[in-house]
């Protein structure tokens, strides 16, 4: 939902501009960077143990507080995400946990997808990737959801 949002919070934080700013005045107010770092944490905190959605998520909190758009954001991103992931697997090795049958072809899955997705999301433009990405979370909900709960059952007349 924040990802979705961004565009629209953006603009009142810069005075209803709809132009995207240089990096240098697209920050907020120093009383604001406590929010920052908490929203940042409990993202980080969120993609450590879940993961899902971690790239998208970070990428609008980046976003959100004017740390650019999300071409500018993705470098500061891949590095975040990687240090969470990181110690997530740090911890998960060393406690015995990981199946290697399928850890090593979902790290070497997730290495070729990062970069190739890095190549493809510079090209693209910002809204389409934008609308692509929002498409695709709301059709995954949707897809989980219905799998979840399943067809709910429909009462005709009396029965």
């Amino acid at each position: 939902m924040l990802f979705v949002l961004e565009p629209t919070l953006a603009r009142r934080r810069n005075g209803g501009a709809t132009g995207h700013s240089d990096l240098a005045h697209s920050g907020f107010a120093p009383a604001f960077w406590p929010l920052a770092v908490a929203t940042t944490l409990a993202v980080a905190l969120y993609g450590g143990y879940f993961g899902a959605g971690i790239g998208i998520l970070m990428i609008s909190a980046l976003s959100l507080f004017g740390m650019g758009d999300a071409h500018r954001v993705v470098a500061l991103k891949n590095l975040l995400t990687g240090c969470l992931r990181g110690v997530a697997v740090l911890v998960l090795v060393v406690e015995g946990a990981v199946n290697w049958g399928y850890g090593l072809p979902m790290a070497l899955g997730g290495l070729v997808g990062g970069y190739l997705g890095g190549m493809v999301s510079g090209k693209v433009n910002r809204a389409v990737l934008r609308g692509v990405v929002i498409v695709i979370g709301f059709g995954l909900a949707a897809y989980y959801f219905w799998t979840l709960y399943g067809a709910p059952e429909l009462h005709i007349g009396g029965e």
